[in-house]
């Protein structure tokens, strides 16, 4: 058999070639996919609350570093197995048969291209992800404080802030102090309140988004539905804030969550943790590792059913690679339950999904050369049809 050196290196580049082209538009599909939950809501940010398309742009972008934690090794896996089963298709692959190649020597291009994706991976996990989710998270906030800035909006009814309603009669930017102030509220359905004064100062803290109004010379109007009771006041100073988290997307806080943290914000949270979360804080720091590495385990698993194709159709590949990242996923799941409850180490927890593809991956690398055309789905069939049999 010819070893790898005796492939031709035109042929690995030509390998290299396709995987990429697939690749990259495997990853492009599979994120705008995992994206477009956001993409709906970024499209009612432009056509009802009028912000800015380069402000949307640049919230989606910030937005898919997350995603491709995920979507990196799905993109490896497909687009290895849809390449390597239309070689496969193709003839290409008998042809290096027919040459003498061990086919196990596809292992050493594939790997050069896993190890790549796997530090693309790797670079995203820790400075990409943290990094975008601040991004993400400051220009939402950007966006809500230009959507309740007051100083070129005189004369407008501003109803930015959901159940809110503001109007402001002049501003007056040499003392920095808005003139003629007029607050509707109806954020509460059994309470409508209206306050109105003569001159006042309304601010955003932009780390809390509380919004804070300080009035002078004014009047409180508030009805009771429920009690129906009216109440008017005459105030001569009056303070009082709303805070504006609500019309952040439901799936953004403002406190960071675990996954958002880089590797010294993981390690500073743990000092101050319980022991739970502490667990949860070590998890999260070896699975911004183990995740990326799941595209080294997959190359054991894609190089015998990428090959093993040839006679499934053309959409087996897909089929084959969404299934098998599907039961990577639960496996993930499964170990990290059973670790919580189990309080088992934080390194097995996370590596075993990894382990137990590369195992399954290796079982079936053994007998790449033979000549065996059954197919991987005739082989279910038939391990469940002899499992029906045993329990009759």
């Amino acid at each position: 058999m010819l070893s790898f050196k005796n492939i031709s290196i035109k042929f690995n580049k030509y390998l290299i070639k396709e995987l990429c082209y697939t690749f990259l538009l495997s990853l492009g599909v599979l994120t705008f996919i995992l994206v477009l939950a956001r993409i709906g809501k970024m499209v009612d940010l432009v056509i009802n609350k009028g912000v800015d398309l380069m402000d949307i742009i640049m919230l989606i972008i910030y937005s898919s570093p997350p995603y491709l934690m995920f979507t990196l090794p799905m993109a490896f896996l497909l687009s290895t197995i849809v390449v390597l089963g239309r070689f496969s298709t193709e003839n290409e692959i008998l042809a290096l048969k027919a040459s003498g190649v061990d086919l196990k020597s596809l292992f050493y291009p594939l790997a050069i291209f896993a190890v790549s994706i796997t530090i693309v991976g790797l670079i995203n996990s820790t400075i990409l992800l943290p990094a975008s989710s601040d991004r993400f998270r400051n220009t939402l906030i950007d966006i809500i404080k230009k959507g309740i800035t007051f100083e070129d909006k005189e004369g407008i009814f501003n109803d930015s802030i959901p159940g809110v309603t503001i109007y402001i009669d002049k501003v007056d930017l040499e003392n920095k102090s808005l003139i003629g102030i007029l607050v509707s509220d109806d954020r509460d359905k059994n309470i409508k309140q209206t306050i109105s004064a003569d001159k006042g100062l309304i601010n955003l803290d932009p780390v809390s988004l509380d919004l804070f109004f300080i009035l002078e010379n004014g009047n409180l109007q508030r009805w009771e539905k429920t009690n129906d009771v009216y109440r008017s006041i005459s105030f001569k100073d009056y303070a009082f804030s709303m805070n504006l988290t609500n019309m952040l997307p439901n799936t953004t806080s403002l406190r960071k969550r675990p996954y958002e943290m880089n590797m010294h914000e993981l390690k500073k949270a743990m000092l101050t943790a319980n022991a739970d979360d502490r667990y949860e804080y070590l998890l999260e720091i070896f699975k911004k590792i183990t995740l990326p590495l799941s595209t080294l385990s997959f190359v054991f698993l894609a190089i015998p059913l990428g090959i093993r194709r040839k006679i499934e159709g053309n959409f087996s590949g897909i089929l084959y690679s969404l299934l098998l990242f599907i039961i990577y996923y639960m496996l993930m799941a499964f170990t990290e339950n059973a670790g919580r409850s189990l309080k088992s180490p934080v390194f097995i927890t996370s590596i075993t999904p990894n382990i137990v593809i590369v195992g399954i991956g290796v079982s079936m690398l053994k007998n790449l050369n033979s000549e065996d055309h059954v197919t991987i789905s005739q082989k279910i069939r038939y391990k469940w049809n002899r499992y029906i049999e045993k329990i009759k």
